[in-house]
Formats: C-alpha cells, sequence, structure tokens
C-alpha cells in the first residue's frame, strides 16, 4: 500500500481540530462547567472572587471558620417570537456553590442547567473523569 493513502486522510483530519471527530481521533474532550467548578478546590477565597466577582449569596456555619458562597445565573432559552405565538419563554438557571474552610475551597457544586461547555472551554484529555459535585 502506498504510503500517502494512508497519510493523506490523517493530515485531512488533522484540520478538524477542536471537531468532535477531530477530539475523537486526539483523544481529547473539552471542560465541562464541572471541570472547571471542580478546578477550584484548593484555591484561595480571595482568589476565587477575584476571578467570579461578588458572590449573590453567602451563609456562615455555625462552626465559625466555615461558609457556603454561591452563584447563580439565569438566561432566556427561547424567546423568539414569544409575544408572536403567545407562550411564555423558558430560563435556564445553573447554580455553583462553593464551601470555604479557613479561606480555602473545599468542596464545590453545580447544578445540572450548567452549561455542559461553557464558553472558554479548553481541550483536556478525554481520560480525564468527569468530576462529580462534593457538596
Amino acid at each position: 500500500m502506498k504510503p500517502w493513502v494512508v497519510l493523506f486522510p490523517v493530515l485531512l483530519l488533522s484540520g478538524c481540530a477542536g471537531s468532535p471527530l477531530g477530539n475523537l481521533l486526539t483523544n481529547q474532550r473539552y471542560q465541562t462547567t464541572s471541570d472547571i467548578t471542580a478546578s477550584w478546590v484548593g484555591a484561595s477565597e480571595d482568589d476565587l472572587v477575584t476571578s467570579w466577582g461578588a458572590p449573590k449569596n453567602s451563609y456562615a456555619l455555625s462552626d465559625g471558620y466555615s461558609k457556603i458562597i454561591g452563584y447563580d445565573y439565569v438566561w432566556l432559552t427561547n424567546a423568539s417570537r414569544s409575544a408572536e405565538w403567545g407562550y411564555v419563554p423558558d430560563y435556564a438557571r445553573c447554580e455553583q456553590r462553593f464551601m470555604i474552610e479557613r479561606g480555602m475551597v473545599t468542596r464545590w457544586y453545580s447544578s445540572g442547567d450548567c452549561p455542559k461547555r461553557p464558553s472558554g472551554a479548553k481541550l483536556i484529555p478525554a481520560s480525564t473523569p468527569v468530576p462529580k459535585p462534593t457538596l
């Protein structure tokens, strides 16, 4: 068999970097909201707030050194022609929570309505398991 017969399709498909087929060939996947939220475990509360902004809500726990801070995002999912067709638009809500103990992020939670592939998601090895919430 001629080497170009094998090499040509590989080169052609390598131009698909970032596409589902290209990711399958390179054994990569995009970060999920869970990946990004979980990556904050071990970071300081100050770093989190500096990056994400002030939390929408917080609750101090009775132990005196722990608290839970939360970020909520709501967006319209289907508003096109809602007035014309007479239906109520749907909204999606993403809730993300972090447990802060002694100034460090120790646990996290992300609701099911959060985007599966948030904007700015990076490619990571496909063998990396999607983390499960710890809070």
